[in-house]
């Protein structure tokens, strides 16, 4: 199995290569870090993402609020995630980083406020 990928961890972009053969175990060319052979690994195995979001607010002066994961999560719960946050409202007034969701789907990961919404006066 292969796989390129472009690494994010720094401003240098490199583009990897990635391979998993039984025979050779993984191997990743084409970093110029640690953090980006870290990456790489990371990618091709169990790639994760930070989540972002909005879920509908009351009582304050707009109407949807954008939320986060505090921490990645994994690629493949994404979806599971945004079906979790999609069930909620909330009421303001609402904190920046207060937390929406705590540990969501068993990831570890916080849903978090990403702004402090005021209650309408």
């Amino acid at each position: 199995m292969r796989k390129s990928i472009t690494c994010i961890i720094c401003p240098n972009g490199c583009q990897m290569k990635v391979e998993y053969s039984e025979a050779t175990g993984l191997q990743i060319a084409g970093f110029r870090c640690e953090r980006g052979a870290e990456y790489g690994k990371n990618e091709f195995c169990r790639p994760k993402r930070i989540f972002t979001s909005s879920v509908k607010i009351s009582g304050a002066n707009r109407g949807m609020m954008p939320v986060r994961s505090n921490r990645p999560v994994p690629k493949e719960k994404l979806m599971d995630c945004m079906k979790e946050v999609k069930k909620i409202s909330l009421n303001a007034p609402i904190l920046e980083r207060q937390v929406i969701i705590p540990d969501i789907l068993n990831t570890g990961a916080d849903i978090i406020a990403s702004m402090t919404l005021e209650r309408k006066k």
